[in-house]
């Protein structure tokens, strides 16, 4: 089978810069012959015109909302397999077989690997072995979430929702089929985490959690998670604040 052509990797960016460039290249290190579509908010003419003479499609979002980028790029792409790749986020060697592996078993909609980050601290580790476990909730983009193209569609896709568009995703893919936790790891950069301390990370994460199981709207917690956000909330989000129902038509 030639799991190049299979393959569809979709990298969401916002201001990266030439950590784009590298990432890419470090992917197709891990994936081989793969389609790339990176789908870019806030980048330079420069870090266009380098990454796509690294052979990506290149997509410019109207904004900056992960969800909504991830959702647009997966539009442009062709492959069997979908692979939403960030660009702080480093697979091991042999990505490419380990997914194509994974999702040829029966009732397999999609998966992710587990998480390393690549500095040590106690929260980072425990979350780190957190990310063994296989509750839906828990297969985040930092993981490096994939699933076939037939469960994608059948489960909507991406919502252009600006925060956990992964856990979304995930919840609807796991009524397709079954989720797959590879036991390898990708290494992901620990920057928020020590820009922002990592406790307090930890507990921001922890409360918007929460928030967003007890049915407070992304477009409300995004502020709180980003505080640069124009939306940011005064305080932090009520848990009383739950998404609108839908009337049955």
């Amino acid at each position: 089978m030639d799991t190049g052509e299979a393959l569809s990797v979709i990298m969401p960016s916002r201001g990266e810069g030439s950590l784009l460039v590298e990432a890419v290249r470090a992917a197709r290190l891990a994936l081989g012959e793969s389609e790339f579509v990176v789908v870019a908010f806030g980048e330079s003419a420069d870090i266009r015109e380098r990454a796509c003479a690294e052979g990506v499609t290149w997509v410019n979002a109207p904004r900056a909302n992960r969800g909504l980028q991830l959702k647009l790029g997966a539009e442009r792409t062709r492959g069997r397999h979908l692979v939403f790749l960030h660009v702080d986020s480093r697979l091991p060697a042999g990505a490419g077989r380990l997914i194509h592996r994974s999702l040829a078993v029966d009732g397999a909609a999609g998966g992710a690997f587990r998480l390393r980050f690549d500095r040590a601290h106690p929260v980072l580790d425990l979350l780190s072995w957190m990310s063994g476990m296989t509750l839906p909730s828990a297969f985040l983009g930092d993981q490096c979430m994939f699933c076939t193209r037939g469960a994608y569609n059948a489960a909507g896709g991406f919502h252009e929702d600006p925060l956990f568009e992964d856990v979304g995703l995930a919840r609807r893919l796991a009524r397709c089929g079954r989720l797959v936790r590879l036991h390898e790891a990708v290494t992901t950069s620990a920057r928020r985490f020590m820009s922002n301390g990592p406790f307090r990370q930890l507990a921001t994460n922890a409360i918007l959690t929460i928030a967003f199981h007890a049915g407070v709207r992304p477009e409300r917690l995004v502020g709180w998670y980003e505080p640069g956000s124009s939306v940011r909330p005064r305080a932090a989000p009520s848990l009383h604040t739950k998404r609108p129902r839908r009337v049955a038509r």
